[in-house]
């Protein structure tokens, strides 16, 4: 099944109502995803979550098969699909958003820089949706300092090295 057709089936099925078959199928595409998704699909992905709406073991799965996609298809590319998809999260996923993040910050190891290749993503999307990840990660700092501070520290000077760089000017747009 074309990986079209398993997204929107996973788009329906993200409320799960309760049955447990729904959630055994719900497991069993992102699976497949996981096996044999491009990361392209990594923005749809982003679309299904609502804080409102899914079912939170369900968007744990999901967000967790962003990083596997991200890691079997390339990090650099897979964020830029993330960096497009992180929009749509605001308003109605920031609590999604937040946890995208901090899992993002634990990714980020030797051989995996998630950090420096997300903070060169970011510079393709609106400089306001920059602003919103940027308050995010800035939030999971101040709340969670002995966990965060070092990485978020990281990713921004990452970003600023950047914007000094010329490779996107993110924080001069509108």
């Amino acid at each position: 099944m074309p990986d079209r057709k398993l997204l929107e089936e996973l788009y329906r099925m993200r409320d799960l109502n309760g049955s447990d078959d729904d959630l055994e199928r719900f497991s069993d595409i992102l699976n497949e995803l996981c096996e044999n998704a491009s990361a392209d699909v990594i923005t749809d992905l982003c679309r299904m979550l609502e804080d409102d709406v899914i079912e939170p073991s369900a968007a744990g799965d999901l967000l967790e098969t962003i990083f596997y996609i991200a890691d079997r298809c390339g990090i650099e590319e897979s964020m830029r699909y993330l960096a497009l998809g992180v929009p749509g999260l605001f308003p109605h996923a920031e609590g999604w958003a937040v946890r995208l993040h901090r899992m993002l910050l634990h990714a980020d190891r030797p051989g995996a820089p998630y950090i420096a290749a997300y903070s060169r993503a970011l510079h393709a999307i609106p400089a306001r949706a920059v602003r919103r990840v940027v308050n995010t990660l800035l939030d999971i700092k101040r709340t969670q300092p002995e966990l965060y501070t070092v990485k978020v520290d990281r990713f921004m000077l990452a970003l600023m090295r950047g914007e000094e760089s010329g490779d996107g000017l993110a924080f001069a747009r509108n």
